[in-house]
């Protein structure tokens, strides 16, 4: 969410943001140097307390809320037409729980990142929560994420071709499909892993011992907890080894990583889920295939890496 709140600060500068965040994940560096955003972080039972009194006694033009539907609607009873509830999560368990505690009619709007997404909850909605349904598409920051980008200095070896993939080692990013293309993939085909925010080790060492049970200890690339400036320097350096970027997430609300790599130029591969056909420039839809299509998924890479698709 550090990504989503960043990049309407930048883009609006004229308003001044202030989040409240409940959960520390360690992205405050993305809110560093805008002048524009104040934040506080609030731990546990605090933050609903917290919430509350700053929303009582501060004039904001919109609140919005992205969890916690009984604060929310608590909050939107004491300001009316001015809670905005936001989805950004794509798994329908969660939005189904959070739908049923949540008072709609004190809501102005309910809000999503995709049109798949906003038909989802208008489905489990009546006529009258359903026109509070709205679609705004993310933001992706063009300034930090462009083709000009200065690539990164790396070397993978001679004539390898990075495969990258950015998420966390949990169960909807699927990152075993990701080793399981890599794996079909030619060995020039080197295998980058990118993760966001990840804070539990013990992911990380089953992951690890994933790649050596398909074979690709030597060859897979561990990087942690990038900056954007970062992120978007590996973008434009796989960009220009020829790369790809291969995204097996199971179902994505929108697709950050997808926008941000095509942004920098980096063409992406990747299942036909959720928002992600929505994605600008993702117009590449013959490189879309459906879940667990990973002989597909590795055609799709050497296509768009100018290889033989034969050799998968």
């Amino acid at each position: 969410m550090a990504t989503v709140y960043r990049t309407r600060a930048l883009a609006d500068p004229d308003t001044e943001y202030f989040f409240l965040f409940k959960n520390d994940a360690g992205g405050r560096e993305a809110f560093q140097g805008i002048s524009n955003i104040d934040y506080k972080v609030y731990p546990g039972t605090r933050f609903e307390a917290a919430a509350k009194f700053i929303t009582s006694k501060t004039e904001f033009d919109e609140i919005r809320l992205t969890s916690l539907p009984e604060l929310a609607s608590e909050i939107s009873q004491n300001n009316p037409n001015q809670v905005v509830y936001e989805f950004h999560t794509s798994t329908m368990g969660i939005i189904e729980n959070e739908m049923k505690r949540l008072t709609v009619d004190s809501l102005k709007w309910i809000q999503t990142p995709s049109r798949w997404l906003t038909q989802a909850i208008t489905r489990r909605l009546d006529q009258d929560g359903a026109v509070k349904c709205i679609t705004v598409p993310n933001l992706v920051d063009r300034n930090t994420f462009n083709k000009d980008v200065e690539s990164a200095r790396l070397d993978l070896g001679e004539n390898a071709v990075p495969l990258l993939w950015i998420g966390r080692f949990d169960k909807g990013k699927n990152f075993n499909d990701f080793l399981r293309v890599a794996a079909l993939l030619p060995a020039s085909f080197v295998p980058v892993a990118v993760l966001s925010l990840e804070s539990q080790p013990e992911r990380i060492s089953r992951a690890l011992l994933e790649a050596r049970a398909y074979g690709l200890a030597d060859r897979l690339r561990v990087f942690l907890n990038l900056s954007q400036r970062q992120l978007a320097a590996i973008y434009t350096w796989a960009r220009d080894q020829g790369g790809v970027l291969v995204s097996t997430s199971l179902s994505e609300s929108f697709g950050y990583s997808i926008a941000e790599a095509l942004a920098c130029g980096l063409p992406a591969a990747a299942y036909r889920v959720g928002g992600v056909p929505e994605v600008a420039d993702c117009g590449t839809a013959e490189e879309l295939v459906a879940v667990g299509d990973t002989q597909g998924l590795a055609a799709s890479v050497l296509k768009l890496a100018g290889a033989p698709v034969a050799a998968v």
